[in-house]
């Protein structure tokens, strides 16, 4: 089944985590209803459990040093999973320790940088609403340039229309 995380906020993920948690809806139940593979919400649900509301509630912009990248990177040359990594660090997504390790077994300690976290993904809505404005403002610049282009010429055009007219 194609995982439809990205499409889901924060606050909606921690919904679907308490309608397990709380409501007792089986993971394949919460598979079916929301189009998530089951192994996501498993992992999200341990994230629930490990860190509670504010694995799914910290907006905030978090800064992971390189330090602790290396040290995740470490953990994962011992044997630890992702996925175990990623719940002690409070991470949103186990394929971000995957991405510092390909990282690094592709450029070395020195391609691991200090880095803020992923923003939280924009729901889809979203996205279609920005690009909507920012196609919406482009046309109003230009019509607001246009707009000035006429009421420039306008004066031109009425002068060469009554010279016409006099002929």
């Amino acid at each position: 089944m194609p995982d439809n995380t990205l499409k889901y906020t924060r606050a909606e993920k921690l919904k679907i985590v308490k309608e397990h948690v709380d409501d007792g809806l089986s993971y394949d139940e919460l598979s079916k209803k929301y189009g998530l593979a089951t192994s996501t919400i498993k992992y999200q649900v341990r994230l629930y459990l490990a860190h509670g509301d504010k694995a799914f509630i910290s907006e905030t912009t978090r800064k992971y040093t390189r330090e602790e990248k290396l040290k995740a990177i470490k953990r994962h040359n011992d044997g630890e999973s992702y996925g175990l990594i990623a719940i002690d660090m409070c991470l949103s997504d186990p394929s971000i320790v995957k991405d510092w390790y390909i990282k690094y077994l592709n450029d070395g300690e020195e391609g691991i940088q200090d880095t803020f976290s992923r923003k939280a993904y924009k729901h889809h809505d979203d996205k279609v609403l920005e690009r909507e404005y920012k196609k919406l403002l482009e046309d109003l610049e230009r019509t607001k340039a246009e707009n000035e282009f006429l009421k420039k010429s306008f004066p031109q055009v009425l002068k060469r229309s009554k010279q016409s007219k006099k002929k």
